[in-house]
């Protein structure tokens, strides 16, 4: 298994992916960009035009994870940005949250350049599961479509 990725996985009416990482942050990102290629396949298409930062606080690791990816679908349905490069900066617990800060690369999706992938309705709780180890965290995760 390679040092960061993600695959996709067998289910049947949904879209289920494992992504991992040697960090919590390398994870998160990973899963971004999953969600992103299920979105658009192919992100070596997507200029890094746009950057946009954003900041993400929840009450655990989980419902970090799904915050931030809702987030992009957020900023996908609503400025229509679809994003090649996903940098989590930070991930860090203060008092009883979890704060992530990340930086995102991209442009304007355009159908002329960009694939049609499968659209996501929801980031879902089902299956989510963060594992960290000695170096090494794996994350489950299903969409909704």
């Amino acid at each position: 298994m390679k040092k960061a990725g993600f695959e996709f996985r067998e289910h049947t009416a949904d879209v289920q992916v494992r992504s991992w990482g040697s960090s919590l942050k390398e994870a998160f990102s990973q899963a971004a960009y999953s969600l992103m290629t299920t979105i658009t396949p192919d992100l070596k298409k997507i200029s890094l035009k746009i950057e946009k930062k954003i900041t993400v606080e929840a009450e655990d690791k989980e419902a970090l994870l799904f915050d931030f990816l809702s987030e992009f679908l957020y900023i996908f349905d609503v400025d229509e940005l679809v994003f090649g490069q996903i940098y989590v900066s930070k991930i860090e617990k203060i008092n009883d949250n979890y704060k992530l800060q990340a930086t995102l690369k991209g442009e304007k999706f355009d159908l002329a350049k960009h694939e049609i992938g499968i659209e996501v309705k929801a980031i879902t709780y089902s299956f989510l599961n963060i594992e960290e180890k000695h170096k090494r965290t794996i994350i489950d995760i299903v969409y909704d479509i």
